[in-house]
C-alpha cells in the first residue's frame, strides 16, 4: 500500500506518494486547490508501466504553507528539485491545469529531467490562464474565504453548496448544489481540499497574476523543451480550457508533439473519465518510450 513521505526542498516540505515499480519514473501534478490524492482513480493501472510520484504543490494538501511564495516560478523550482534529489532521474511528467502549466516550465528550463511531457487542458498563455481566472473570479474569491481549515467540515460543506460555479452552456453562474445535486461527493472532496489550502494560492491569482505568472511565456517555453509532448484537450463545448488556437501556436515551436481531444469530457478529465484517460496515457508515454 502506498503512503505518504515528506520530501524538504530547501524551501518548504512537500508531501507525496510514491508507487514503486520496475518501470521508469512518472511524476504527477494536480490542479490548482486540488491534492495528490485526485489521481488515485488513475494511479492503480498507470503503477503497472511506472514508477508513479504524485505531490502536493506548495501550499495544497497535506505540503507546507509559503505565504506571499506563490508564482509558478515557485512551484516550479520545488518540483526541480523533487525530481533530482528525490526522483533522482529524468522522469515522465503529466500535469493537469494548474499542474501542466508548472510542468511546462520544469520542461522548458530543465529538459534534461524530463523524458515525456503530457498537459492535460492547461491554458497554454499566461493571457488565456488570466482570462479564465476572470470568468471564476467569484468562485475563486468564494473559496479564498473558505480555505485555511477556519471552518469545521459541515459548516464548509454547507458554504459551498451556496458558492458560485459555471455551468457549461450558460452564461450565469449558479450555486453549487444547483450545478451538482445536493448529494454529490463533489462536495467533500472540495471541502477537504480547501480545508487544507492556503488562502493566499487564491490571493496569488486574484490579486497579483502578473507576478505569478511570470516566465509562463509560450514561445519561449516550447521552443526550449526537447522531449515528445501530449497536450491532452478537454471538450470546449464542455468548458475545456485548451484551444485551438493555442494547440496550432504550439505546433510551431514543439517538434515532437501529440494532440487528443476528449469529446464530451469536462476540464476534469480523470476525474469524470479515468479509463479514457489512463488509456491516452498509456498510449503516449508507451510510444513516447519506445522512440527513444
Amino acid at each position: 500500500m502506498i503512503q505518504e513521505q515528506a520530501f524538504h526542498t530547501g524551501t518548504v516540505t512537500l508531501n507525496y506518494v510514491e508507487w514503486p515499480s520496475a518501470g521508469p519514473s512518472l511524476v504527477l501534478l494536480h490542479g490548482g486547490s486540488a491534492r495528490w490524492q485526485s489521481f488515485q482513480s488513475i494511479m492503480p493501472e498507470l503503477a503497472k508501466y511506472w514508477h508513479l510520484y504524485a505531490p502536493d504543490l506548495r501550499g495544497h494538501g497535506q505540503s507546507g504553507w509559503t505565504p506571499g511564495c506563490y508564482r509558478l516560478q515557485d512551484y516550479a523550482t520545488d518540483l526541480i528539485v523533487f525530481i533530482e534529489q528525490s526522483v533522482g532521474e529524468p522522469v515522465n511528467l503529466f500535469g493537469h491545469s494548474l499542474g501542466g502549466i508548472v510542468a511546462l516550465l520544469i520542461a522548458g528550463q530543465r529538459p534534461d529531467l524530463i523524458r515525456a511531457l503530457a498537459i492535460g487542458d492547461s491554458p497554454l498563455s499566461a493571457e488565456a490562464w488570466q482570462t479564465h481566472l476572470e470568468e471564476g473570479r467569484d468562485k475563486l474569491v468564494a473559496w479564498r474565504k473558505l480555505a485555511g481549515g477556519q471552518y469545521a467540515m459541515d459548516a464548509l460543506i454547507e458554504e459551498l453548496k451556496n458558492a458560485p460555479v459555471e455551468i457549461p452552456g450558460q452564461t450565469e453562474l449558479a450555486p453549487m448544489r444547483v450545478a451538482y445535486g445536493e448529494e454529490s461527493p463533489v462536495f467533500q472532496w472540495l471541502a477537504t481540499n480547501l480545508h487544507q489550502n492556503d488562502p493566499e494560492i487564491f490571493t496569488a491569482l486574484l490579486d497579483s497574476f502578473a507576478e505569478t505568472a511570470d516566465g509562463y511565456d509560450l514561445a519561449k517555453l516550447l521552443s526550449a523543451i526537447e522531449c515528445p509532448v501530449l497536450l491532452l484537450q478537454a471538450d470546449p463545448a464542455e468548458a475545456g480550457l485548451m484551444t485551438a488556437a493555442e494547440i496550432a501556436q504550439a505546433r510551431r515551436w514543439l517538434p515532437h508533439i501529440h494532440h487528443v481531444q476528449l469529446t464530451g469530457v469536462s476540464h476534469a478529465l480523470h476525474h469524470t473519465h479515468p479509463e479514457l484517460v489512463q488509456k491516452v496515457l498509456i498510449d503516449f508515454f508507451a510510444q513516447a518510450q519506445a522512440t527513444k
